[in-house]
């Protein structure tokens, strides 16, 4: 008899994740352990630390080494197509983070808690060791933008999904295809009930945010009754939650596996709408939404909203002129996300304004990639995330966690305990490497390994004011 491996991990007892953070962990730090880094030194250039703290997860020896031998342009378009080999290390400890590699449905066997630990684990593995971090970062803002959360329903077991199939595929392809990919995500649909939407009693929560959030923006000139009519159009979007049988009695076509997208056209509104000045006509079914979310997608606002929200993320600021070039090429190649990012990459405005105070994830990443950190992203680190403020896929809200500086502004204190606990380490499996950090060595001397006067400098040197900002 063969049993699944989900079946082997439930009498085994392991639990969800749990070969992920045990042995394939601790094989896969053993290697990074082995292979070395590169060693530590101070920045050398200003203008690069800043362009790498912003293109990445944060500054490393590494990374700085791999700028310098490609330089500056090749660099960019390098990490602009997302071309590098990932490390094999982290392909094993992903291999056996099953949040992210099995079907929803399966998922479901398992504690909600669980499942968005290994989401967690996921996300902080591979911003910390992935070899394409501008991928790395546009997931985290794609991820943001079309924010879920997954507390909500049954979002924890769809994230994971949502995330490998919609959001790493087109985080650096094109928006539209990731925009209409996501109108049909069973997690998007149940997160904002359009999974309720039917033409007796409309729901407009997905409908709204479609418009507000998504793709024109809250000033992008649409109505209330475009919303309305949105609504209409998407109307019979749902979730497949019946059984093959009841599908096959049914005759509604080829049965689909249940967490699929399906359309019900006994309850969507058939007749006409008019959308944004744009008449929809009656009998178009499925085609409808289709048509609505094209429409979307392709409204100057679009190109506007998108081009704001990039430029802020990158620079910290708004800049009036880089936006109009940002949305001159979304329009120019319909929607090209690396098009889009190429001028913001080369420009003044990022090299020379003001520095952006990390978010919590962000900051926690810098310090595990700054000081050669060996970590499992396992309890122990999620839990400082939390303290930070940051989980993962856990805001309530449809906007995604803020960018604005001044939201995360009055939290110190769990962003210097996090140093000091990294440095000293008191964080369960999540270390730091004896021979990443030659600064200290300066002033404690070679060989002196990992002291407690080492390890309080580094803890200064991560928790320190200048540290907070890219």
């Amino acid at each position: 008899m063969s049993i699944s491996r989900r079946d082997a991990i439930i009498i085994g007892g392991a639990g969800l994740g749990a070969v992920a953070l045990s042995g394939c962990g601790r094989v896969a730090s053993e290697v990074r352990r082995r292979k070395g880094a590169e060693p530590w030194r101070e920045p050398s250039d200003p203008k690069t630390t800043r362009l790498l703290d912003r293109m990445t997860f944060g500054w490393s020896p590494d990374e700085e080494k791999l700028y310098a031998s490609l330089g500056k342009e090749t660099y960019i378009e390098r990490q602009l197509k997302a071309d590098f080999d990932e490390p094999v290390e982290l392909q094993m400890q992903l291999g056996s983070v099953d949040a992210i590699n099995m079907e929803p449905v399966e998922l479901m066997d398992f504690p909600r808690e669980r499942v968005i630990e290994d989401l967690q684990c996921a996300a902080i593995l591979r911003a910390t060791y992935g070899a394409n971090q501008l991928k790395e970062r546009m997931v985290d803002f794609w991820s943001n933008h079309f924010n879920i959360y997954s507390q909500k329903k049954d979002g924890a077991f769809f994230k994971g999904v949502e995330e490998e199939e919609i959001i790493r595929k087109y985080a650096m392809g094109n928006f539209g295809d990731m925009a209409k990919a996501m109108s049909k995500s069973p997690a998007m649909m149940m997160y904002l009930d359009n999974e309720q939407n039917v033409k007796a009693h409309p729901n407009e929560n997905y409908a709204r945010e479609l418009l507000e959030l998504h793709t024109l923006g809250i000033y992008g000139g649409y109505t209330q009754k475009d919303v309305q009519e949105v609504a209409r159009c998407l109307s019979g979007w749902k979730v497949e939650d019946r059984h093959l049988v009841t599908q096959l009695f049914a005759h509604e076509g080829p049965p689909v596996a249940q967490g699929l997208f399906r359309f019900d056209p006994k309850v969507h509104d058939d007749g006409e709408k008019l959308v944004l000045g744009q008449v929809i006509p009656a009998g178009g079914g499925i085609k409808d939404g289709e048509r609505v979310v094209q429409i979307a997608i392709d409204h100057p606002s679009t190109a506007k909203h998108l081009a704001k929200k990039l430029v802020l993320f990158f620079t910290g600021s708004r800049s009036q002129g880089l936006e109009v070039r940002v949305a001159g090429e979304y329009q120019r190649t319909k929607g090209d996300i690396p098009s889009m990012l190429r001028p913001i990459l080369q420009s003044d405005e990022m090299l020379a304004g003001d520095p952006i105070l990390k978010r919590p994830f962000n900051f926690m990443v810098a310090c595990l990639r700054r000081s050669g950190a060996l970590t499992d992203g396992g309890p122990a680190v999620q839990a400082h995330l939390s303290k930070l403020g940051q989980p993962m896929y856990e805001w309530p809200m449809p906007d995604g966690y803020p960018v604005d500086q001044l939201n995360w502004a009055n939290i110190v204190l769990p962003r210097w305990q996090f140093a000091y606990d990294l440095a000293f380490g008191k964080i369960a499996n999540t270390t730091i490497q004896a021979d990443s950090l030659p600064m200290i060595e300066k002033i404690v001397g070679e060989g002196s390994g990992l002291t407690k006067q080492r390890m309080r400098l580094l803890a200064n040197h991560l928790a320190a004011p200048e540290f907070q900002y890219a």
